[in-house]
């Protein structure tokens, strides 16, 4: 990790989203939205307007979650010397979209692709071990399931003021469902990296998410309360930890 004057200089020169990245992006909003909105175009009857309506915020919250997420895990990327490209994994989404159909929208999948980390050679200079670091890339992608568990947690703290919110119920499942996703071990997905980088990381990271889905989707004070200071001591912890290094 580098000093955050260091890291804000890395930032505004490197932290950008290519057309690329943007369209593929774009891509699997639409399919992620409309997977989730699979079951909420009227209640007894077919209702296009509240369907639209619903589809539009699926959408809002897919747009909100990935940009957040990603973001996220650049920004770990820029820290560590590398720089980090989204790509999506078409085929994924098309799994999505066939287990959505054949489930009625009952298995919302998120599927979306994965985060490759490139080695910057000028921002490695003085890293240990220099080149190319399977530890530091795992923390990069573990960074994606933290920033999904993150969201999530935001998005029950607004369930928890208003709990009829489409909004904000949809948005805590969509990134729980995203985080568990994630750490499915394929070679399309960065479950793997994680895994292969750091097994120990890797455990953490499905005892973290099922504990948070556990606590959060109790929709209960308690739980929020409990994810928020699990969470917020893990935070406490990295930090000091990152500090003494």
């Amino acid at each position: 990790m580098v000093l955050t004057k260091e890291l804000t200089s890395r930032i505004t020169d490197f932290f950008r989203f290519s057309r690329q990245e943007i369209s593929g992006l774009l891509v699997a909003v639409i399919v992620t939205g409309f997977i989730f909105s699979f079951r909420d175009w009227g209640d007894q009857t077919f209702n296009f307007i509240v369907g639209l309506q619903n589809f539009s915020l699926a959408l809002i919250i897919a747009v909100v979650s990935f940009f957040f997420r990603l973001s996220l895990q650049k920004i770990a990327a820029l820290s560590w010397g590398y720089t980090a490209e989204f790509k999506v994994w078409w085929t994924g989404l098309v799994i999505a979209l066939v287990v959505a159909f054949v489930s009625r929208g009952w298995v919302p999948l998120v599927l979306i692709g994965m985060m490759v980390s490139s080695f910057m050679v000028k921002q490695r200079l003085g890293e240990f071990r220099y080149g190319f670091s399977h530890s530091s890339n795992a923390l990069v992608a573990l960074w994606g399931v933290i920033a999904s568990l993150i969201a999530a947690t935001l998005f029950a703290v607004g369930l928890h003021v208003f709990p009829q919110s489409y909004l904000f119920g949809t948005g805590l499942l969509m990134n729980l469902i995203m985080a568990l996703c994630a750490l499915l071990p394929l070679p399309q997905l960065e479950g793997l990296q994680i895994y292969f980088g750091s097994r120990g990381q890797y455990f953490s990271g499905v005892v973290a998410t099922l504990l948070a889905a556990t606590l959060l989707l109790t929709k209960t004070t308690a739980g929020l309360l409990i994810t928020i200071i699990l969470g917020s001591l893990i935070g406490i912890v990295f930090l000091l930890k990152r500090s003494g290094q």
